[in-house]
Protein backbone atom coordinates (compact mmCIF):
# COMPACT_ATOMS: atom_id res chain seq x y z
CA UNK A 1 0.00 0.00 0.00
CA UNK A 2 1.34 3.37 -1.30
CA UNK A 3 1.18 6.69 1.66
CA UNK A 4 -0.83 9.47 1.04
CA UNK A 5 1.04 12.75 0.66
CA UNK A 6 0.13 15.39 3.13
CA UNK A 7 -0.67 18.59 2.20
CA UNK A 8 1.65 21.13 2.92
CA UNK A 9 1.06 23.32 6.08
CA UNK A 10 0.06 27.03 5.64
CA UNK A 11 2.92 28.97 7.19
CA UNK A 12 2.30 31.33 10.09
CA UNK A 13 3.35 34.69 9.67
CA UNK A 14 5.19 35.87 12.83
CA UNK A 15 4.36 39.37 13.79
CA UNK A 16 6.95 41.03 16.28
CA UNK A 17 5.63 43.74 18.40
CA UNK A 18 7.66 45.97 20.26
CA UNK A 19 5.58 46.83 23.75
CA UNK A 20 6.39 49.95 25.83
CA UNK A 21 3.62 50.66 27.35
CA UNK A 22 2.41 53.41 25.68
CA UNK A 23 -0.44 54.59 23.48
CA UNK A 24 1.37 54.04 20.42
CA UNK A 25 2.57 50.41 21.25
CA UNK A 26 -1.03 49.58 22.30
CA UNK A 27 -2.05 51.09 18.73
CA UNK A 28 0.17 48.51 17.26
CA UNK A 29 -0.69 45.66 18.67
CA UNK A 30 -4.51 46.61 17.64
CA UNK A 31 -2.86 47.02 14.10
CA UNK A 32 -1.45 43.85 14.45
CA UNK A 33 -4.54 41.44 15.69
CA UNK A 34 -6.73 43.11 13.01
CA UNK A 35 -3.95 42.39 10.54
CA UNK A 36 -4.21 39.01 11.79
CA UNK A 37 -7.96 38.57 10.60
CA UNK A 38 -6.38 37.41 6.74
CA UNK A 39 -3.95 35.20 7.94
CA UNK A 40 -2.60 32.34 10.59
CA UNK A 41 -0.33 34.06 12.99
CA UNK A 42 1.71 34.19 16.20
CA UNK A 43 2.01 37.47 17.49
CA UNK A 44 5.37 38.02 19.61
CA UNK A 45 5.29 40.81 22.05
CA UNK A 46 8.55 42.11 22.90
CA UNK A 47 9.43 44.10 25.96
CA UNK A 48 13.13 45.86 26.26
CA UNK A 49 14.17 47.22 29.21
CA UNK A 50 17.47 50.00 28.89
CA UNK A 51 18.02 49.74 32.51
CA UNK A 52 21.30 47.78 33.20
CA UNK A 53 21.64 45.71 36.55
CA UNK A 54 23.73 43.08 37.75
CA UNK A 55 21.00 42.40 40.48
CA UNK A 56 19.73 39.36 39.31
CA UNK A 57 16.51 39.09 42.30
CA UNK A 58 15.78 42.73 40.86
CA UNK A 59 16.27 41.03 37.19
CA UNK A 60 13.82 38.03 38.39
CA UNK A 61 11.07 40.79 39.79
CA UNK A 62 11.23 43.06 36.51
CA UNK A 63 10.97 39.75 34.06
CA UNK A 64 7.75 38.92 36.56
CA UNK A 65 6.28 41.95 36.56
CA UNK A 66 6.92 42.65 32.65
CA UNK A 67 5.41 39.40 31.51
CA UNK A 68 2.25 39.84 33.34
CA UNK A 69 2.13 43.68 31.98
CA UNK A 70 2.27 42.20 28.14
CA UNK A 71 -0.27 39.51 29.14
CA UNK A 72 -2.51 42.32 30.08
CA UNK A 73 -1.66 44.18 26.94
CA UNK A 74 -2.83 41.37 25.02
CA UNK A 75 -5.72 40.78 26.84
CA UNK A 76 -6.83 43.91 26.70
CA UNK A 77 -6.85 44.59 23.37
CA UNK A 78 -8.46 41.40 22.27
CA UNK A 79 -11.45 42.61 24.21
CA UNK A 80 -11.41 45.90 23.25
CA UNK A 81 -11.55 44.71 19.33
CA UNK A 82 -14.19 41.86 20.20
CA UNK A 83 -16.40 44.98 22.07
CA UNK A 84 -15.78 46.35 18.41
CA UNK A 85 -17.08 43.56 16.72
CA UNK A 86 -13.43 42.60 15.40
CA UNK A 87 -11.70 39.48 15.17
CA UNK A 88 -8.14 37.80 14.81
CA UNK A 89 -6.33 34.42 14.15
CA UNK A 90 -3.74 34.87 16.41
CA UNK A 91 -2.98 31.73 17.18
CA UNK A 92 -0.18 32.10 19.96
CA UNK A 93 1.09 35.17 22.03
CA UNK A 94 4.44 34.93 22.47
CA UNK A 95 6.23 37.00 25.07
CA UNK A 96 9.69 37.64 25.40
CA UNK A 97 12.03 40.55 27.59
CA UNK A 98 15.37 41.44 26.90
CA UNK A 99 17.36 44.22 28.05
CA UNK A 100 20.08 46.46 26.28
CA UNK A 101 19.25 49.22 23.11
CA UNK A 102 15.82 48.95 22.06
CA UNK A 103 16.83 49.57 18.52
CA UNK A 104 19.53 46.38 18.84
CA UNK A 105 17.63 44.10 20.68
CA UNK A 106 13.90 44.30 18.44
CA UNK A 107 17.00 43.66 15.12
CA UNK A 108 18.07 40.88 17.03
CA UNK A 109 14.61 39.57 18.33
CA UNK A 110 13.47 39.67 14.80
CA UNK A 111 16.24 38.12 13.27
CA UNK A 112 15.97 35.09 16.16
CA UNK A 113 12.03 34.52 15.58
CA UNK A 114 12.27 34.96 11.47
CA UNK A 115 9.78 37.74 11.83
CA UNK A 116 8.05 38.48 8.90
CA UNK A 117 6.65 41.71 9.71
CA UNK A 118 7.74 44.31 12.66
CA UNK A 119 4.35 46.23 14.26
CA UNK A 120 5.65 49.08 16.56
CA UNK A 121 5.11 52.70 17.62
CA UNK A 122 6.49 55.69 15.44
CA UNK A 123 9.61 56.18 17.49
CA UNK A 124 10.99 60.15 17.85
CA UNK A 125 14.39 58.32 18.57
CA UNK A 126 16.86 58.91 15.98
CA UNK A 127 18.69 55.63 16.99
CA UNK A 128 15.74 53.76 14.97
CA UNK A 129 16.31 55.29 11.26
CA UNK A 130 19.49 52.94 11.62
CA UNK A 131 17.14 49.94 12.44
CA UNK A 132 14.92 50.13 9.73
CA UNK A 133 18.30 49.71 6.85
CA UNK A 134 18.65 46.65 8.90
CA UNK A 135 15.58 45.16 9.82
CA UNK A 136 15.24 41.36 8.07
CA UNK A 137 11.43 42.36 6.87
CA UNK A 138 8.88 44.79 6.03
CA UNK A 139 8.02 46.92 9.52
CA UNK A 140 4.64 49.02 9.68
CA UNK A 141 4.66 52.31 11.75
CA UNK A 142 1.96 53.14 13.80
CA UNK A 143 1.34 56.69 13.88
CA UNK A 144 -1.67 58.96 16.06
CA UNK A 145 -4.30 58.15 13.50
CA UNK A 146 -2.51 55.87 10.79
CA UNK A 147 -0.14 52.81 10.35
CA UNK A 148 2.78 53.56 7.51
CA UNK A 149 4.31 50.48 5.76
CA UNK A 150 8.37 51.04 5.49
CA UNK A 151 9.50 48.26 3.74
Amino acid sequence: MGTVPMAPRAAKLKILVPINFSRKSEMALDFALLYSQHFKADVYLFHVFEDKTDDFRRLDRLNEEYMERMKQVAMVAIQRLAAQGATHTVEEVHRRIAQGKPPLEILKMAGGISADMVVMGASSSSDFRKFFAKVPCSVVLVKEKDPTFVL
